[in-house]
């Protein structure tokens, strides 16, 4: 694949304890496009080779061109992604999502490369995910969003 550049990002997901409040907050200081929605979803993910179950709230807003993804954890069948950023007492900026129609290419050159792995992944509908194991790099998670 040669030298990779990302672009752009998509997403920036963001984790929190109360979906309400954080509601309040970023609709008085961002200027979303549309009307806060705050829904509840359940997901399956595999998080390092288990498969997990979880509700969530979440929030899904554009902004600047940008999809911003507000989350709150309710309940969990097991340790994933979100369970563990909290555990380690973190709130805020969870991943940097980026769109892709080539998520394998991507996942074998940051395997290749950096010797990063997918840690969970999963899929909403016809759109699959991956987030690569980052968070030692970055602070955050990187999210392959394929299309």
């Amino acid at each position: 694949m040669g030298e990779l550049k990302l672009s752009n990002f998509d997403q920036i997901g963001i984790l929190v304890k109360d979906i309400k409040k954080a509601a309040e907050f970023y609709s008085a200081l961002l200027d979303f496009k549309g009307k806060i929605n705050i829904v509840e979803q359940t997901s399956t993910v595999n998080y390092r080779g288990n498969e997990v179950e979880f509700k969530m709230k979440k929030i899904m807003q554009n902004f600047s061109g940008k999809q911003f993804e507000i989350i709150e954890l309710l309940e969990s069948s097991g340790d994933h992604l979100y369970s563990e950023f909290l555990k380690e007492g973190k709130v805020g900026l969870h991943h940097l999502g980026v769109y892709t129609k080539d998520a394998e290419s991507l996942i074998m050159h940051f395997k290749n490369t950096y010797k990063i792995d997918v840690i969970q992944s999963g899929k909403v509908g016809r759109v699959k995910f991956y987030y690569l194991n980052t968070k030692d790099i970055f602070g955050y998670y990187l999210e392959l969003i394929a299309l």
